[in-house]
């Protein structure tokens, strides 16, 4: 399935995204809603547009903005990303959702702190498996952080090794990876049978730029035909930024090629 993340709006301008896929002229194409819940706006687009999303083929984010999954329990930020993800849970069952996208840690990470983060996020992952069980969701973990940020929790050989550690499915991001230098091919071929999904953007190899796929030193081409050999069943989800959002034109350009190698 090919999805469109509304990473590419403002939150007040989420109803764009149906603007979008109508011109789209497809019924298969679906969306990855990321989840503000820090602002009134949110609540509202819920309300007016919930009876279209929950028509729609749906993904969630987990949310971002001021949600830390590296905290540790009992701290002012650990309970506010513990309920933003709880309100993400009852989202996604009541629009029933495909998965939810975890992310380990968002803030930047230092030689000192990395152990207890590391530590606090899988014992908080571990809390949000179970309480995802009881609402029927599908948590999906995502390589998150660029180095340029300083805010990578995994290394490539790290990230392998948690990966194939945990009952939950892999979103790959190709373009942290690129900005990482990681080998994408090899990664797709090691997690081949637990990648569920992928972030699908381009960068300059340094910055997490998330631009549209053509856009960037991320060789799309190759990367296309790794995700079409190794994991053909794969989402593809178009994470572009919000510089993207007036582009319209090249946004169904690149929908077309994406859809052609599918």
């Amino acid at each position: 399935m090919l999805s469109i993340s509304t990473n590419l709006y403002k939150t007040e301008d989420l109803p764009a995204i149906f603007t979008l896929l109508e011109q789209m002229h497809r019924n298969d194409i679906g969306i990855e809603l990321f989840p503000a819940w820090q602002t009134p706006a949110f609540a509202a687009f819920l309300h007016e547009y919930g009876s279209l999303l929950v028509r729609q083929p749906l993904s969630l984010h987990g949310p971002y903005v001021d949600t830390e999954h590296s905290a540790p329990e009992g701290s002012k930020e650990y309970v506010r990303s513990m309920a933003y993800f709880e309100k993400t849970l009852a989202l996604s069952q009541k629009l029933q959702a495909r998965y939810i996208v975890y992310h380990h840690n968002n803030c930047r990470v230092s030689s000192e702190n990395r152990s207890a983060m590391l530590a606090a996020s899988m014992r908080n992952l571990a809390a949000l498996r179970s309480r995802a069980a009881s609402f029927q969701a599908q948590i999906v973990i995502e390589n998150a952080g660029v180095h340029q940020r300083g805010n990578v929790l995994f290394e490539e050989e790290e990230f392998v090794r948690m990966a194939q550690s945990v009952p939950e499915k892999i979103l790959v991001d190709i373009g942290h990876a690129h900005a990482n230098g990681w080998d994408l091919e090899r990664l797709i071929r090691c997690l081949a049978g637990k990648i569920t999904a992928y972030h699908v953007h381009n960068n300059n190899g340094v910055e997490d730029q998330h631009n549209r796929i053509s856009d960037g030193t991320l060789d799309m081409e190759r990367f296309l035909a790794s995700c079409h050999r190794y994991t053909p069943t794969a989402d593809l989800v178009l994470e572009y930024g919000p510089q993207c959002a007036a582009d319209t034109v090249g946004i169904l350009d690149d929908v077309e090629t994406l859809l052609a190698c599918m």
